[in-house]
């Protein structure tokens, strides 16, 4: 076994002796409220034996942590990870002299572009934003690449990728049926409660639904004025 502060960590009740073993340790410890502070120790073991996927968690971790000097080298080792990239992304987008990174759109772009490849929904949606800004070169109008990323982020089941597709189909497109069928995917999301922005967006979408069904109805009554009381013909009456 091994001891952490008095604690003792084993694998299947013996004590780690592989990469792989000190990653499981470290990745429960930063699963656990109780034992979280232990995670880097073991998580750095393993990842100073080469393994990847505790170098990708340490990143993740100095990330969250705001020790963004120790994440970009982390980070930057972590090809493949969606999560990595997305990280870079934002230093970028932002810019971090903690961490010697300049603000860069084109670098924060790159790095949100590798991360939706590899399908992290929040960059999809941080390329969206950029685009609707205006911020990036354009083959299409920026709605139309604006809609693409939101529409691939809500096709991941993310609340809030569902929202903003259907905000550019309603005000943008003016595709009333569109917005509402995303509207209520917003609505019907059980991660939606979860996000930050939950109570927004499903007092927003039903408010919106009500508005669309309110239209729709009205349409369809005045379809069926003009059907029985043709506008040439009103004139013999009123």
């Amino acid at each position: 076994m091994v001891q952490w502060q008095g604690t003792n960590f084993t694998v299947d009740g013996h004590e780690p002796t592989s990469a792989e073993e000190y990653y499981r340790i470290g990745l429960h410890c930063w699963d656990s409220a109780e034992h979280r502070d232990a995670a880097t120790a073991f998580l750095e073991t393993a990842a100073a034996n080469g393994h990847s996927a505790a170098v990708e968690l340490l990143g993740h971790i100095d990330y969250v942590r705001g020790q963004y000097a120790n994440a970009v080298p982390r980070l930057r080792q972590s090809t493949g990870s969606p999560r990595a990239a997305y990280y870079l992304a934002s230093l970028y987008h932002q810019g971090c002299p903690q961490a010697g990174i300049p603000q860069s759109l084109d670098e924060a772009a790159r790095w949100y572009r590798s991360s939706a490849e590899l399908g992290e929904p929040e960059a999809m949606l941080a390329l969206g934003d950029l685009y609707l800004e205006r911020l990036l070169p354009v083959t299409r109008t920026p709605a139309e690449h604006a809609l693409e990323y939101f529409l691939a982020a809500a096709a991941r089941s993310h609340p809030y990728g569902q929202y903003r597709a259907a905000e550019v189909y309603r005000t943008l497109y003016q595709d009333a049926q569109s917005a509402a069928a995303l509207y209520q995917a917003c609505v019907d999301n059980p991660m939606t409660a979860r996000h930050s922005l939950g109570s927004m967006m499903t007092l927003q979408s039903q408010a919106h639904l009500r508005e669309i069904s309110a239209n729709r109805t009205a349409g369809l009554l005045q379809q069926r004025r003009d059907a029985v009381n043709p506008p040439h013909h009103r004139g013999d009456f009123y």
